[in-house]
Formats: structure tokens, sequence, C-alpha cells
């Protein structure tokens, strides 16, 4: 049977596709949304008052295992590649039931920043029992890694045998989390893992043009890196990249015929910039980068080319990384510290960035990212300052006001809302 329709009210909507609605009402019904309109002194089942209603936030890449790196400075940059080391190390001396209470706690921390799609990258799989039980619409990338022959077996069987096991959930509707796959970076994974992932017809993410350490290691076989995976035991003297760009790792041969969500691309190269189009893939293949603002910032990394990607045309979407290296999993604390960097980004394309840009990146754009009748009820609503701009995003990105409520699928599922 049918659910009576249901309608909150804010000062403003934010549709992404379409301009804002003030005082506003949204209708939902089914858990989709059913309309958007003036409220014109109409009754609301909820009103949120000074608050925004926009498509909740899309998190294109996170590690929601990972939780606060000890050591460092807050005070000044870190190098990546000590960071690489402390985050190894710290891993290593966690408990084995650790890493599930981590990621139990960062999910519902997501959910409290109103995410209710993301991206995340895990070892064998270990979040999906969270993510997958979550009221949220997720890819699970179990991550492969190894240069050497016989790491890379065992990880990319373990991946495998994992993405096999939660099929029939997948396929049942049980849950609204799919899996894929993640070959971790040029520097630490085999070029065959690489190829055999992009065989399997899942989706695929990995860390590309992340450090210029990684660019050295590509070019010459030589650097920090090298003597990083050599100190670890991981380095192999037969390995030999798929190419001498990052670009070749998705881009080259058979590769370009999946799909690849990009983590980083920090140093992608001005000339590879045609091939992030969607258009440059084939067979309906796609290609979106995840920009991580305040990781970014937290290396010292050279300014990061988001602009020129989207000027030729590329998908860039954003993602919060993990807790060692960022200080919340807020997709909206990433856009407002976007932001107040680059005064000039428009606030339609920041939020477009935040939400239906990393949704396309997953292939949920149909279901989510955007508010429009028939899309699924997937919401935000933030807290708004009281005062009047010029454009109405900058209520949102110049403000540090909190997000009151999510809602995932019609019900509200953190803060004050309809759950059912």
């Amino acid at each position: 049977m049918s659910e009576d329709p249901v309608t909150l009210a804010a000062r403003y909507v934010f549709p992404v596709e379409g301009d804002p609605v003030e005082d506003a009402l949204l209708t939902i019904h089914d858990g989709l949304v059913a309309s958007i309109e003036p409220r014109v002194g109409r009754d609301a089942d909820f009103d949120y008052g000074n608050a925004a209603i926009t498509p909740g936030f899309v998190n294109a890449h996170t590690h929601l295992e990972l939780s606060h790196l000890d050591g460092g400075s807050p005070d000044q940059p870190e190098d990546q590649v000590d960071w690489l080391k402390r985050v190894i190390s710290q891993r290593m001396k966690r408990s084995p039931e650790e890493p599930r209470k981590v990621i139990a706690r960062n999910m519902l921390d997501s959910l409290a920043a109103g995410t209710t799609t993301l991206a995340d990258v895990t070892t064998a799989g270990m979040s999906w029992g969270v993510v997958a039980g979550a009221p949220i619409r997720a890819v699970v990338f179990s991550e492969i890694i190894g240069l050497k022959r016989m790491r890379g077996v065992e990880t990319d069987h373990e991946a495998w045998e994992w993405v096999s096991s939660v099929r029939e959930a997948v396929e049942s509707g049980a849950t609204a989390a799919r899996p894929g796959i993640s070959p971790h970076a040029p520097y630490s994974t085999a070029g065959w893992l690489y190829h055999k992932a992009a065989a399997g017809r899942v989706p695929l993410t990995t860390h590309l043009a992340e450090m210029p350490e990684e660019l050295e290691l590509l070019s010459k076989r030589t650097g920090r890196l090298r003597e990083f995976l050599g100190d670890l035991g991981a380095w192999d003297d037969s390995w030999e990249p798929i190419g001498e760009k990052p670009a070749d790792y998705i881009r080259k041969g058979e590769l370009r015929k999946a799909d690849w969500l990009i983590a980083h691309a920090n140093y992608w190269a001005e000339e590879d910039l045609w091939q992030l189009r969607p258009e440059a893939g084939t067979e309906g293949s796609r290609v979106a980068v995840a920009y991580c603002p305040r990781t970014h910032a937290r290396f010292g990394h050279a300014p990061h080319p988001y602009r020129l990607m989207l000027e030729r045309g590329a998908v860039v979407c954003l993602g919060t990384d993990s807790l060692a290296s960022a200080d919340t999993l807020s997709v909206l604390d990433e856009a407002r510290f976007l932001r107040g960097r680059d005064e000039s980004l428009g606030g339609a394309l920041l939020l477009a960035m935040s939400t239906l840009f990393g949704a396309w990146a997953l292939r949920s754009e149909r279901a989510t990212g955007s508010l429009r009748p028939g899309k699924s009820a997937d919401l935000a609503v933030i807290s708004l300052p009281d005062r009047s701009e010029a454009d109405p995003h900058d209520l949102i990105f110049r403000s540090d006001l909190p997000v009151l409520s999510a809602y995932f699928q019609g019900l509200c599922v953190h803060g004050p809302g309809i759950s059912g």
C-alpha cells in the first residue's frame, strides 16, 4: 500500500538541477521526491525553519576503517611518505576488532554529516557488514595491493572471493550497497592486477597522481617511494610500470573499457587532461576524479588542477579521504574548506561537486545526487545563518553551521525529522 505523502518546509531547497527555491515545500511520497514548490502559506508535516534542504552529500573517496593518526603537527604540511610510514605503523599495532569498531563509529559520523552516498576503500571487504546494513547508498571497494606476485595473488583472491560472497545480497535488493575493486596505487600494485580488475566488470577506484614521488617512480624507478617499499620488503626488482604516466593506469589498452574513479589526481599532467573527459572512454565507460581538498592541503601539495579539469569537461567530485588525513568525514566541511581557498568557485558548481557529480561517478545519478520528482528523497538539512546573500549558496558554504538532519529514501536517519 502506498504511503501518504509527507512535506518538509525550509527557508531554501536546493535541487542542484535547478535554481534554489525560497520558502519552499518539499513533498516526499513512497520514499521519492514528489514535488518542490513555494510554500505560499501551507502547513508542513515538519518545518525546519531557517535551514536549507539539499541532496544528501556524496563522499566519493573515503577509508572508514582508518582513525585519527597519532603524531604529526597540525601547524605545518606533512611529508606524505613519512605519513604513509606512520599509517602502516599504527595499523600494525591495532587489535583485530578495532577496525570494525572504527568503521561503525565513522559510519554514524558520516550519516550525521549528511552523507547519503559514499565510496569506501577497505581491506578485503571489511567494511561491508556495516555499510551494507546502514541506511546509505554505497560502493565498497575491496583493496588489492602488491608489487610482488605472491602478495598480489593473496589480496586479489581475497577481494574477488568477497565480491562473490556479497553478490546474492546485492542482486536480491537487500542492500543499497554494491561491491567494487580498488587497485591501491601504481607504486604499490602490479600492472597485472590493474588489468585483471578492469576485466571484472565491477566499479573501480585507484589512487593516481597523488604525489611527486609517484611520478618519479613511474618515470625513473627511483626515489623515496622505492626506498620506502624496499624498507617494507615490498619492492620487486622485476617490476615494470604499465606506463610512465599515471593516465596509463586507467587509459592504456583494455583499461579504457572500465569505469574508473580516480582518488586525488593532484599531479595530473595538463597534456593528459583530455583523458579525463567522459567521452574519452569506450563502450560507455566513465572516469571521474575524487578531489580531497583538506588532505591535499595537509601534505602541502602544489595547487590542484581541478579548475583546469572542470574547464576541459572532466567530472570532479569531492571526498574526505580518511580521519588519518582530515579532521572529519564531512563533505560539507570539504566544500567549505575549498570555498575558503577559492572564493571564485561558484556555489552552484560547488554543491554539484558535493552531490550530483559524485553520484554520476558511482552510476547512481538516476536515483540520487539531485532533488527532482521521481528521484530518491536522499536529503541533507543544514542550519542557515540569520542573514541574506545575493547567492543563496553562500548561506551554506560561507558558514560553519551544522547539518541538522539527514534523510535516506524519505526517512530521517539522523537528527529531528520524519522517520516513518
